[in-house]
């Protein structure tokens, strides 16, 4: 069970370093310089928490059932989480501008 904390809190980190990357974005009000929009920016930022999630479950697979239910439902909920908040609620809809 140490195991799955330890990767827990490692998805979380990444969750929160994502989240304060986008709260900076947010405050300069405008995307990267070599980025095409913010709808770009934020649904790459989006795509590489989930990249971690992933690449985080494969470095040391787990060995039961029950551990793996409990990594991809909680990283799955940090994930969606974010995107929800900042992709929907923050923002709006940012992929239908």
């Amino acid at each position: 069970m140490r195991k799955t904390i330890v990767k827990l809190i490692i998805v979380l980190a990444a969750v929160l370093a994502a989240d304060l990357w986008l709260i900076y974005r947010g405050m300069t009000a405008m995307p990267a310089d070599y980025l095409v929009s913010a709808a770009f920016e934020e649904t790459l930022v989006f795509i590489l928490i989930q990249l971690t999630a992933i690449i985080i479950y494969f470095v040391k697979p787990f060995t039961t059932k029950k551990t793996k239910l409990i990594y991809w439902g909680v990283s799955e909920v940090l994930v969606l989480a974010t995107v929800i908040f900042w992709g929907v609620i923050i923002v709006g809809p940012i992929w239908f501008r």
